[in-house]
């Protein structure tokens, strides 16, 4: 399969990087600000002699799809999560709490990430949802909620975001859901890993603020929601 992303140039994508966060919340490669991108025409030109057939759409969100979930590292993700947090998972299943998982990434990618995690035989087919699921929308759209409200049948009251993205949190919010915040490992004690400190740097006004109104409930890793949701099932 040939790479479905190698029509963007290195010192192409810097511009289209910010340009597509700030307007389409995503990084550039992602399946939604590659769509929008191409509606309004700011992808970068095709290579030479590269051309397209009359209608033909130049970014085909299922080819990323099928790439990503066929050749990225998930070794990365450094295998199943820790057994609290399966048991949390577990915790769940016991007290009849129906589990949807949505996800700005594509929706072959979230499976193979749920797979390599441990956390597949959580989510069902009909209630996990990609970016791919909602295109153009995404999160945080107030569009991509109403989409996945509906396919599951399910008011925003009755529903509990767990996210650690603030935009999406807001937004949840906004809707009427109640919200529990994943601030990451470490956070509270001032001991948050590099690598997640530089990952924020990526995502300018997202990083996690406990504080903010939005907010129900904050925790640091999922395997202290349960805890959570007891307190507010009680």
């Amino acid at each position: 399969m040939k790479t479905p992303t190698s029509f963007v140039y290195y010192h192409q994508s810097q511009g289209f990087t910010m340009f597509s966060h700030k307007k389409y919340y995503c990084i550039r490669f992602f399946p939604q600000g590659l769509t929008a991108a191409e509606e309004d025409g700011r992808l970068p030109p095709l290579p030479d002699g590269v051309s397209l057939q009359p209608g033909e759409k130049r970014f085909k969100a299922n080819e990323l799809d099928e790439y990503w979930a066929a050749n990225l590292d998930f070794s990365l993700l450094g295998g199943p999560l820790d057994d609290r947090s399966l048991d949390t998972f577990e915790s769940l299943l016991r007290s009849n709490i129906q589990i949807v998982g949505f996800s700005n990434g594509p929706r072959l990618y979230v499976e193979r990430v749920l797979k390599e995690i441990g956390l597949a035989k959580y989510f069902e087919p009909e209630l996990l949802f990609g970016v791919t699921d909602v295109l153009p929308h995404c999160k945080p759209d107030k569009s991509s909620f109403e989409v996945v409200l509906k396919k599951v049948g399910a008011l925003p009251e009755q529903c509990i975001m767990v996210e650690d993205s603030m935009k999406n949190i807001r937004a949840a919010k906004s809707l009427g859901m109640k919200t529990i915040l994943i601030m990451g490992r470490g956070r509270k004690h001032g001991s948050l890993k590099k690598n997640a400190r530089l990952s924020e740097a990526t995502k300018v006004g997202d990083a996690p603020d406990d504080k903010d109104p939005a907010v129900d409930a904050a925790v640091e890793t999922i395997a202290e929601i349960d805890t959570i949701l007891k307190e507010w099932m009680s």
